[in-house]
């Protein structure tokens, strides 16, 4: 049962989160939503929000496609594979902070990144650690996604 749970998940995360994503190019910087305070690398912090939505938007659409075509029914046979295919879209979104210097851009791609990141984590738990309880809590974090995915898609639509 927990295992459906998962792969529907994912199946909605897939249209509902990153739908958003690649329909309104964007990134993420790890460091900045981790709450690090690290010193940038030399990046363009005058780049507009167009700008950074456009520059980062090929490799969030690259990590949708990617999420789409991965196989949700065999979660049950593979479940670490399963996690192992999501965590490369998760690292994906997260590789597309580092190219955007605009820090509006960078922050609201950082809260996706940190939401589908915990989607991985709760995944992980049920999939991998069997972790039945574990489940309720996908529903908060897929309304997460999706308030973040939207977030995101209004500052590069605007």
């Amino acid at each position: 049962m927990n295992r459906r749970i998962a792969a529907l998940t994912i199946a909605a995360v897939a249209v509902l989160g990153l739908t958003a994503c690649s329909g309104s190019p964007s990134a993420t910087d790890e460091s900045s939503t981790k709450g690090e305070s690290s010193a940038p690398a030399e990046q363009n912090t005058d780049q507009s929000v167009a700008d950074a939505c456009t520059e980062a938007g090929t490799k969030v659409q690259a990590a949708s496609q990617e999420l789409s075509s991965l196989d949700v029914s065999a979660a049950a046979a593979d479940p670490q594979g399963t996690v192992d295919a999501f965590s490369k879209t998760v690292d994906a979104i997260g590789a597309a902070a580092e190219s955007v210097g605009n820090p509006e851009v960078k922050a609201a791609v950082g809260d996706v990144y940190d939401d589908f990141g915990a989607l991985r984590d709760v995944l992980s738990k049920v999939l991998v650690d069997q972790d039945t309880a574990a489940a309720s809590e996908m529903t908060t974090i897929m309304a997460d996604v999706q308030e973040s995915s939207t977030a995101l898609s209004t500052l590069c639509a605007g």
